[in-house]
C-alpha cells in the first residue's frame, strides 16, 4: 500500500447508523466521526471551538453537528461555525470506510 494508506489512522468500527455520530480516539486525538442521514461520512475535531469542551454526546441536525454543552453548531463538511456561541471553525479530516472500520487522515 502506498503513502496515502499510511496517512490514515484507525478510527474504530464502522458501526454508526445514518444520522448519528460518536467521539473516537484516533492516534491519541479526539475525533468526532459522523454518518449523515444520507450515509455520507464526516470526521471533525472532537472539541468545540467555543469552550474547548468535548463533543462527546453531540447530535446531528441535518448537515450540522450541535455541541452538547452550549448548542454551538458546525457544518459537517467544512467545520464552519454556524452560529453563536462559537465563531471559530473546527478542523475537518478526510474519512473512509475500509473492511468494516473507519479510517481518518490526520495532519
Amino acid at each position: 500500500m502506498g503513502e496515502e494508506s499510511a496517512a490514515f489512522a484507525d478510527a474504530g468500527p464502522a458501526d454508526l447508523p445514518p444520522g448519528t455520530c460518536a467521539l473516537r480516539q484516533v492516534a491519541g486525538r479526539p475525533v468526532l466521526v459522523a454518518r449523515a442521514g444520507d450515509g455520507r461520512l464526516f470526521a471533525l475535531e472532537g472539541r468545540c471551538s467555543h469552550a474547548l469542551l468535548s463533543l462527546e454526546g453531540a447530535r446531528l441536525r441535518g448537515s450540522a453537528v450541535m455541541c452538547p454543552h452550549h448548542g454551538a453548531r458546525f457544518d459537517l463538511a467544512t467545520g464552519r461555525a454556524l452560529g453563536p456561541p462559537a465563531s471559530a471553525p473546527i478542523t475537518t479530516f478526510a474519512i473512509r470506510e475500509e473492511a468494516g472500520r473507519f479510517e481518518v487522515r490526520l495532519p
